[in-house]
């Protein structure tokens, strides 16, 4: 309950793109949940041409929809929902995604508890349960010379925990983190006013990354709770947008906001230690006669020396 014993406000905003089956799914799943507060949804639809606006409409009426023939991104349509926004929380959520009974006022509780944290993530997990890596550190030097030579061989598994790296880092405690990825986002409407929206030269990919960023320099927390659970098929959308090249859009993104927030001389060195991490994980792979895996970590090296086009954005429909 919120303070006097009301149940707390949560407007949940989806953006979707030609998902409809699995949206249809995923929202029914929220709606007919008992999350423990009272929830208005908003729905973008970017353009979708596979029925998704008829179905939602069909088997979701509940939702406020917002649908044209723009494809504007995922930034930029989470942004048109927050423009939207009248409770005091906001849960931005994938369109393939939906949380178990109980998260959002689970979430809302820790929120309470941490009133300097800007947002608070649940643990993702699979819809088989299997466990989601959703946390991250910020991009910076010291992160990629660590896993550029394999650091926890020299510094141990607790350092590499404390950096939040895979498979180390098992999201079995509550924490803050630098990051978290958007599939599932509490935001606390006061610091939505206080960072602003998703920036939306990213069409898609990294956006996350720089909205905490964004919003740790001005001295709001990022806080990761373990214990309320999203079910998250993952890139649902960007599989349809972006198919095979979807992990080098995500790199490419990323190194745009490296480059613009750390200036052209960290970002070269920045570039040149993940391209040293990748071959040495190429080497690797060759070593232990993977082939499947050295193909996948020769196309990462490739992004690592290509130059950024451009173009400020990642845009699947050219």
């Amino acid at each position: 309950m919120a303070a006097g014993g009301e149940r707390p406000r949560v407007d949940v905003g989806v953006v979707t793109w030609n998902t409809r089956d699995l949206t249809v799914t995923a929202l029914r799943k929220l709606l007919d949940s008992e999350q423990g507060c009272d929830v208005r949804l908003l729905v973008r639809d970017n353009g979708s041409t596979d029925g998704t606006v008829e179905a939602l409409r069909r088997h979701v009426p509940e939702a406020q929809l917002y649908a044209d023939d723009r494809n504007l991104g995922f930034a930029g349509g989470m942004n048109l929902l927050l423009e939207q926004r009248k409770a005091p929380w906001f849960f931005a959520l994938n369109s393939d995604a939906w949380p178990e009974p109980g998260c959002l006022a689970a979430l809302v509780r820790v929120a309470e508890q941490h009133p300097d944290a800007a947002l608070v993530a649940p643990r993702l997990e699979r819809p088989d349960g299997r466990l989601e890596h959703s946390t991250y550190p910020s991009p910076s030097l010291g992160v990629a010379a660590f896993t550029a030579v394999a650091g926890w061989r020299w510094l141990g598994a607790r350092r590499a925990r404390n950096l939040l790296l895979e498979g180390f880092w098992l999201h079995d405690e509550p924490r803050d983190v630098e990051w978290a990825v958007g599939a599932a986002w509490l935001l606390r409407a006061s610091a939505l006013d206080d960072v602003g929206l998703l920036e939306e030269k990213f069409f898609m990919y990294a956006e996350d990354v720089e909205w905490c960023w964004r919003a740790r320099r001005r001295g709001w927390r990022i806080r990761f709770e373990p214990q309320p659970i999203v079910r998250h098929v993952g890139n649902a959308s960007g599989e349809q947008g972006y198919g095979s090249t979807r992990t080098a859009a995500y790199l490419r993104n990323t190194y745009r906001f490296y480059r613009d927030t750390h200036g052209a001389v960290s970002y070269g060195a920045y570039r040149t230690l993940n391209a040293i991490g990748c071959l040495r994980l190429y080497a690797l792979a060759r070593l232990q006669s993977r082939p499947d895996r050295a193909r996948i970590w020769a196309d990462h090296l490739a992004v690592h020396l290509r130059p950024l086009p451009r173009t400020p954005g990642e845009h699947p429909l050219g």
